[in-house]
Order: structure tokens, then sequence, then C-alpha cells
């Protein structure tokens, strides 16, 4: 699809994608799945269901982002793990690999040089 778009995850734990610059919300499922992102920062989606663990709360997994290639996804969560992933990773309750970081939360883990670093 060759529009320029944006997701957004609201407050209410929705996806919402949007024409650029106009700002017009894109309901029709069909046309949101033919966008080929860029970038991937969502924790929203059916493209990353499988990176929230079961009895997850809405607000366990704070941020999310692919790698260049869009071969993987890293999150980060309330209880300082990073995780990274399959992508799209659309099987719910994958384990993932993960590392345990001295934090209580983890707020925006990205991928850095090409996808070489975290």
């Amino acid at each position: 699809l060759f529009l320029s778009c944006i997701q957004v995850s609201t407050g209410a734990y929705k996806r919402q994608v949007h024409e650029v610059p106009l700002g017009k919300q894109i309901t029709d499922t069909a046309m949101i799945e033919k966008i080929t992102w860029a970038t991937w920062t969502s924790i929203l989606g059916d493209e990353v269901i499988g990176i929230w663990p079961r009895n997850a709360d809405k607000a366990d997994v704070n941020c999310a982002c692919v790698t260049h290639a869009g071969l993987n996804i890293v999150t980060g969560d309330d209880f300082g793990l990073v995780k990274l992933f399959d992508f799209p990773c659309t099987e719910k309750f994958v384990s993932g690999d993960f590392i345990l970081i001295q934090s209580k939360q983890l707020t925006f883990p990205m991928f850095r040089f090409l996808s070489m670093w975290l």
C-alpha cells in the first residue's frame, strides 16, 4: 500500500492506523494488512500478539522494537526483562529468549547500528 501511515496505541490499549499528514483513521482491516511498515514500535496488533505472557496485565509489556531487517522484535516489560522474539509473532504466549536487566521497568529498548546492538 502506497500511503504514508502511522500506527498508534491509545490509552485504552487500542491500535489505530492513520494517514499522514491528513490524520484520517484507516479502519479497513484488509487495507491495514497491506501496509509495509518502515519501523515497528507498537505493542499492539495481530503481528505481536505472541509477545504477551500468559496472565499479563495490559500495562506489563511497555515497549517493542523490530530489527531493521524485520526479522525479530525486542520487548521491555515491568518485570525487568528484555525479550527477543521472531517477527511477526502471531502465536499466543510465545516464551521468547530473554535476559534479566537490573531494572524494575524497561521503557524503550531499541536496535542500533544495523540491528547488531540493542
